[in-house]
């Protein structure tokens, strides 16, 4: 492969299979396959062909366009509104051996406009994995009138668990707004995303997000490796951009943490001291807005880890400065303009 634009200056990009950073692009038909099955296809994860477009076109049509993206190294994904309908009229195995036969390496269950018994559940799951499929389960209302609550989105995310998909998607439309974790106006609630990120383990969790304001936001949040979904086809380069740091909104962004398992909130507190420097569990709750119990913990998982070190304030020993296990000690004042929430 020929070496990217300015790769000696600013490192080679993350390589797949990946584990976390998930790009999932949400396809409308209304772009050429070659728009990101070409030199982006390595910041492209998946590729989910929404609604129920495929029902739309010819059987031949559909495994040409699937095929393209597998080509490129990438999976591809029916989206659950047309596993839905099939449900609904009694015939959710025809529809999935259709699917397998087109190609698609990757089965998403939803249950946005009607729930699915779990006898169906364990059929669809069952299908999944004697055809090799990976499994996506996506929670949440489509109508904006029929919203779940926290509590209930919580409950399904507890179901979903029993049947270990590979991952576990947050619905969010293609409004991102008046759905799951974003209100009226498409703005983020984050003690919903705080919530949900807590009650997903052991599952690899992915929120819906098709705004590029709002994915910057996540990144700002909880790091630049935060799974992200229903992105356009013409923002992937830009989401990438922002992943890495090379735009305004996440300039200077700290690289990320080696491929491990750490929690959302892990990672985003080690971003946090690997760019702004070394803090106090205080300041640390003011300048990410999460809960204490939430940092208390991503701290004690980050120093067992020996990603932190931990060490008293010289100047009021009762408090524990945090920072990264790679810099030298230093102060305990972090940078000036470290963010607010």
């Amino acid at each position: 492969m020929a070496p990217k634009f300015a790769e000696p200056i600013l490192g080679p990009g993350r390589p797949k299979p990946r584990t976390d950073g998930l790009t999932m692009v949400l396809d409308r038909w209304a772009q050429d396959p070659a728009e990101i099955a070409g030199p982006l296809a390595g910041y492209v994860d998946t590729v989910k062909i929404g609604w129920g477009i495929p029902a739309l076109v010819d059987e031949a049509a559909v495994r040409e366009r699937v095929g393209r993206f597998r080509a490129a190294g990438i999976s591809v994904s029916h989206g659950g509104t047309m596993l839905e309908l099939a449900v609904a009229k009694g015939r959710p195995i025809e529809l999935l051996e259709r699917i397998v036969r087109a190609g698609f390496d990757t089965l998403e269950l939803s249950e946005g406009v009607i729930d699915i018994p779990r006898r169906v559940q364990r059929e669809i799951v069952e299908f999944a994995r004697s055809h090799n499929l990976r499994l996506h389960w996506e929670v949440g209302r489509k109508s904006s009138h029929n919203q779940l609550s926290l509590e209930e989105t919580v409950e399904r995310f507890s179901v979903a668990k029993e049947w270990r998909p590979d991952l576990l998607i947050v619905e969010g439309r293609e409004s991102g707004r008046s759905v799951e974790i974003y209100d009226d106006a498409g703005a983020i609630k984050w003690d919903w995303v705080d919530r949900l990120i807590a009650e997903a383990p052991p599952l690899p969790l992915m929120f819906e997000a098709p705004h590029e304001i709002q994915q910057t936001e996540m990144i700002l949040r909880l790091g630049p490796r935060v799974n992200l979904g229903n992105v356009a086809m013409s923002s992937v380069a830009a989401l990438e951009t922002q992943r890495q740091g090379l735009r305004g909104d996440t300039f200077g962004v700290a690289p990320p943490l080696p491929e491990t398992r750490l929690s959302p909130a892990a990672r985003f507190l080690y971003h946090m001291l690997r760019t702004y420097g070394p803090m106090d569990q205080g300041k640390l709750l003011s300048v990410t807005g999460l809960k204490r119990r939430t940092v208390q913990y991503a701290l004690r998982t980050l120093v067992r880890g020996q990603f932190l070190r931990d060490h008293p304030d010289p100047h009021d020993y009762r408090r524990r400065i945090y920072s990264c296990a790679t810099e030298p000690l230093r102060g305990s004042a972090p940078a000036p303009n470290a963010p607010t929430r």
